[in-house]
């Protein structure tokens, strides 16, 4: 039973039990009115409740509307906004600047397409493409298409960045990179020009002097020949050392592989610092009692110039005392990590000059230069050629106590052999006559290269330039050619491609390159136009008795290779 209607029925009961049942109608018809009123008023409220927050969501989407107005008003980025159908609902002064409008307003309901294509506008994506000025040209925009909703209403915006200052921009980037390239590809040519314009006089004072030091000299004449060069070979250096550092800062320096013997190091070390050392009143040790292994896979060119650096300043820099070089290696497998000390007992470098001394152009002090010459080249190739080889260089030094310079690389260890190479160049060397037909259109160059080869049963022919060599070459086999590369009328390598194209005489004949460019694309060049060697200028007698014995021996293979295909 319902707690009220007990209630009442309580109260129209007697002491005696009797229902009044008049007074309990009464009672329920009244608690029936008075819940009739109360559900109304409840009613009522609830009306206006619902009024109030319809009033205050009006008010909220109102706000929310001018809010995103007020914004897209306001806001420096360029904006957009369109109804479903693609026609501009509102477009603020940043947006309208871009594209030349006057009046931002005048624009509300024209098609996004006068300006925009829709088919750019992808949700979520950030598109490039070109926009339509009022003016009639293109304008060069990146946009963001969105779609949003405020008070039930779908909107779409659209955010733009003008992208004509970040063109021009790059644009100027594009051309300022052209410019560095161009500078760069003319620095290098000038290198390039340079040393072929250095090393062509060179060839002829270094010839000459290898030539007179052959000859009978007096002590006098002899020290002057010596004298003469160191000069010269200390003026290539500088000029090789260029050409080296301009190949590093262009990335073109490349690093090659090949079996390379650290004894052998160890002896050329020997032969080739020890007399110079000792013509100073030095000492040289060298220690190769921590050697594991010999026999390694690099490049020992470029092992060599790392070393011959560290010991050349080593001497050059020690007065008195001498210079120690140790060479050590620890092998585990195929890994051979190998490091050489040079440690001498010269005028040291002083600390705040040590991190200095690997950078390009840079000496410990600058009386050095004027004392001890140099380019300030060396060790900033050395250091960059050690860190090609996957290595480093450092120094540990004290000034008035001498200087430690270590290189350290990581190396494959081989069991692999150097391939022999005559190093010495004699009469009997060459054991028998040649026809060689030598070309070069400088007239010194010619007079030192016939004395040279006046030193072996040579008989030469002579040409000075591509055309001259060609009617040479129609005319009379050769046993070697011995090619200059820049030469006017006709150059070498013009001359041996159409030697290498025709069906002459000397068709297979092995052409040798004697070029003042020394570069490596220099002689990938020469290569790929059907050269067989490549000889660099100064040319020692040395350098051409190998040439002329590895062609001799070229040609000879070929002989034997040719009887066999008609046997």
């Amino acid at each position: 039973m319902h707690s009220l209607l007990a209630r009442q029925i309580e109260q129209c009961t007697d002491q005696h039990g009797v229902l009044d049942q008049e007074r309990l109608y009464a009672l329920i018809s009244s608690a029936y009115d008075d819940d009739a009123r109360a559900r109304h008023r409840l009613e009522r409220s609830i009306t206006l409740m619902s009024e109030e927050m319809a009033e205050l969501n009006a008010q909220i989407a109102l706000e929310a509307r001018q809010t995103l107005t007020r914004y897209i008003l306001e806001s420096r980025d360029a904006l957009i906004t369109l109804d479903a159908d693609n026609q501009i609902l509102l477009m603020n002064h940043a947006a309208a600047h871009a594209f030349g409008v006057e009046d931002a307003r005048a624009v509300a309901g024209t098609p996004i397409a006068r300006f925009i294509d829709p088919a750019h506008l992808n949700e979520g994506r950030v598109c490039t493409f070109n926009g339509r000025h009022c003016a009639g040209h293109e304008v060069p925009i990146s946009a963001t298409f969105s779609l949003g909703t405020v008070d039930g209403t779908a909107f779409r915006i659209i955010a733009l960045r003008d992208e004509t200052e970040r063109r021009a921009r790059e644009e100027a980037l594009e051309i300022a990179k052209q410019t560095a390239e161009h500078a760069n590809e003319a620095k290098s040519s000038f290198l390039a020009m340079m040393s072929h314009e250095l090393r062509t006089p060179l060839n002829a004072l270094l010839g000459s002097a290898e030539l007179m030091a052959r000859t009978k000299l007096d002590d006098t004449q002899a020290n002057y020949v010596r004298m003469f060069n160191e000069a010269g070979r200390l003026m290539m250096a500088m000029v090789n050392d260029v050409l080296d550092y301009a190949k590093i800062e262009a990335g073109q320096l490349e690093i090659e592989k090949h079996p390379t013997s650290l004894k052998q190091l160890a002896r050329e070390l020997d032969t080739l610092w020890g007399p110079h050392a000792a013509s100073k009143g030095l000492y040289l040790k060298i220690d190769t009692s921590r050697l594991d292994w010999d026999m390694v896979i690099g490049d020992p060119t470029r092992l060599r110039q790392i070393v011959f650096n560290l010991v050349s300043n080593a001497v050059k820099f020690t007065v008195s005392g001498g210079v120690t070089i140790r060479l050590t290696s620890v092998t585990e497998g195929r890994e051979c990590r190998v490091g050489i000390e040079v440690e001498d007992t010269g005028v040291g470098i002083p600390l705040d000059r040590q991190d200095s001394i690997f950078k390009a152009f840079i000496q410990a002090d600058s009386t050095i230069t004027r004392r001890f010459g140099g380019t300030g080249l060396g060790l900033a190739i050395a250091k960059s050629l050690a860190q090609q080889m996957q290595g480093d260089l450092t120094l540990a030094s004290t000034p008035g106590k001498g200087s430690i310079f270590l290189f350290e690389a990581r190396f494959e260890a081989t069991l692999e052999q150097e391939d022999a190479i005559l190093e010495t160049a004699g009469e009997s060397e060459i054991s028998r006559p040649l026809q060689v037909l030598a070309v070069d259109d400088n007239a010194l160059n010619r007079q030192i290269l016939a004395a040279m080869l006046d030193l072996w049963p040579v008989h030469t022919v002579w040409a000075t330039n591509g055309v001259e060599a060609l009617e040479a070459m129609a005319l009379q086999a050769f046993d070697v050619v011995l090619m200059d590369v820049q030469m006017p009328i006709m150059d070498g390598m013009t001359a041996t491609r159409r030697v290498r194209e025709g069906h002459g005489l000397n068709r297979h004949t092995p052409i040798v390159a004697l070029t003042a460019n020394a570069r490596k694309e220099d002689r990938d060049q020469c290569m790929a136009a059907g050269m067989t060697d490549f000889v660099t200028k100064p040319i020692s007698a040395e350098a051409l008795a190998n040439a002329l014995m590895r062609a001799t021996q070229m040609s000879e293979g070929s002989d034997h290779h040719d009887e066999a295909i008609v046997a």
